[in-house]
């Protein structure tokens, strides 16, 4: 029993002194700081609960700049939406490349290349975006996609019963997987049973996509069960093996040729690929979901939505019928469908509600930043520096009745509205789901026109309706990644038109 008792009394001690030894003091010209009450975690755990509830009463108690220890890392929170471009334009010592492609190398195996001689495979692989899914480069990917949501509609309809029932998120989920790695990726030249191995895939995907928290907090593979697993089969559907049977979209026929040219391995080149797959699923079909959600759930919203599609179909002698028929696709071009400005709004909208990224950068040294104010705050070497839009997006100064989903909130005249104010001022940036700055996603206007042909074809093709009128909870174990996921699913009933 004393042995037992010395041996509790030096774990404390040990743990007092760990305490001593690692708690920061503020200095003089740091933002107010909060190190937390557990040794590496801070307040990683609090902040995991309700990150949104987290940021707001920090700010209320410390103001609009703040400094906690998040997870073994000393981050500073700006929350001015006006000091956004400020507090981060600094790029000689403040970096976003070092941290996400540590991000990147854990997650998917990419490579580091940032800072070495191969940087140029990396530099070259991003020049592809605003050529191929960007502009004029999207309406051939546009007419790729129309066909492969299609298909993967009509294979998830019973047309032998009247009402097909299912699940909203697996079923969005289900279509968006499918039509978008075949339209990246191609459809496989010889395999059978190709729709079956997609759905393996998806399926795989989702319970890798699950861990991603945990995947990149480094937590050891061995504790994340099959994981691993999941990791190398999702690497070997992107291989060059796999993608040299398949009809790539000249997106992913440009990028190989450059990981070919720059001598990456066939083990780099899928890691690569597997980052891209990730990236064009994890936070598009969250957004497809909750913005689907939101028209059912409101009538006079999908009512809108539902007569701008109309009038496409009329102006371009469209009609379902010649779907059913065999031998035609619904087919709207990317102008038309940003011409559609209720639709653009719901998915602003939704963007605005389930988005909760964080825009991070590292400080390479000891630096004192400004905000719009004129006022500066000093970090130091090592600390993050982020903006967290979740919480402009849900203040109430800038948006009217943020928990409602108002379908036209960005929209004003029938134009898109470009007018939201914080303290008396209009704000620069108001919207941001996608990043700020040199960081911005740049697969983005590829996502939105994804989510806007998903919209489109089901009002097109299908009446449906919600079995089920409490909203599902947002997953906040992703808070910091992207959008927020459904935590559970919902019920609904759908039927060809």
């Amino acid at each position: 029993m004393m042995t037992v008792l010395l041996s509790v009394c030096l774990v404390v001690v040990l743990v007092v002194v760990l305490l001593q030894i690692t708690t920061r003091r503020r200095k003089p010209g740091e933002p107010p700081l909060e190190p937390g009450p557990l040794p590496y975690l801070g307040v990683a755990l609090e902040f995991s609960q309700k990150p949104l509830g987290f940021i707001t009463s920090r700010w209320r108690k410390y103001g609009d700049v703040f400094t906690v220890r998040l997870a073994g890392h000393y981050t500073t929170f700006v929350l001015d939406p006006h000091s956004f471009t400020h507090a981060i334009r600094n790029s000689r010592v403040l970096d976003f490349r070092v941290f996400s492609n540590k991000i990147a190398h854990r997650a998917f195996g990419m490579p580091i290349v940032y800072g070495t001689p191969r940087d140029w495979v990396r530099a070259d692989s991003d020049a592809l975006y605003p050529q191929e899914l960007q502009g004029q480069g999207l309406d051939k990917v546009t007419e790729v996609m129309m066909g492969n949501l299609q298909s993967a509609m009509l294979a998830a309809t019973d047309v032998t019963v009247e009402w097909n029932r299912g699940e909203l998120w697996s079923f969005v989920y289900r279509i968006m997987f499918s039509a978008s790695y075949k339209t990246l990726f191609g459809g496989h030249k010889e395999h059978k049973d190709e729709t079956a191995r997609l759905l393996h895939a998806m399926e795989e995907f989702q319970k890798y996509d699950k861990r991603f928290p945990e995947i990149i907090s480094n937590v050891p593979w061995w504790l994340m069960g099959h994981t691993k697993k999941r990791y190398g089969y999702l690497k070997s559907m992107v291989s060059p093996a796999e993608l040299c049977q398949r009809d790539v979209s000249d997106f992913i026929r440009m990028r190989q040729k450059i990981y070919g040219d720059g001598n990456l391995s066939p083990d780099e080149t899928a890691a690569f690929n597997f980052g891209t797959m990730w990236a064009s699923m994890s936070n598009t079909v969250p957004v497809a979901f909750w913005t689907l959600y939101h028209l059912l759930k409101d009538p006079v919203a999908m009512d809108a939505v539902r007569v701008e599609v109309n009038q496409v179909l009329k102006e371009t002698g469209q009609s379902l019928e010649n779907v059913k028929k065999g031998d035609k696709i619904i087919h709207v071009t990317r102008q038309q469908l940003n011409d559609m400005k209720y639709l653009g709004s719901a998915i602003n909208e939704a963007l605005r509600m389930c988005s909760a990224s964080m825009i991070i950068r590292v400080a390479t040294e000891d630096a004192e930043l400004a905000l719009e104010s004129g006022s500066t705050f000093r970090i130091r070497k090592g600390d993050r520096v982020a903006l967290y839009p979740g919480f402009l997006h849900m203040d109430p100064e800038v948006f009217d009745d943020p928990e409602t989903f108002k379908y036209d909130r960005f929209l004003e005249n029938g134009m898109e509205k470009t007018t939201f104010y914080k303290k008396g001022r209009k704000l620069r940036y108001y919207l941001l789901p996608f990043g700020h700055g040199v960081s911005m996603c740049p697969g983005r206007f590829f996502a939105l026109n994804e989510i806007k042909q998903f919209v489109t074809i089901v009002v097109c093709y299908f009446n449906m309706e919600l079995l089920e009128q409490h909203t599902p909870p947002q997953d906040q174990s992703r808070a910091g990644l992207g959008t927020l996921a459904p935590l559970k699913d919902c019920l609904f009933r759908y039927r060809l038109k």
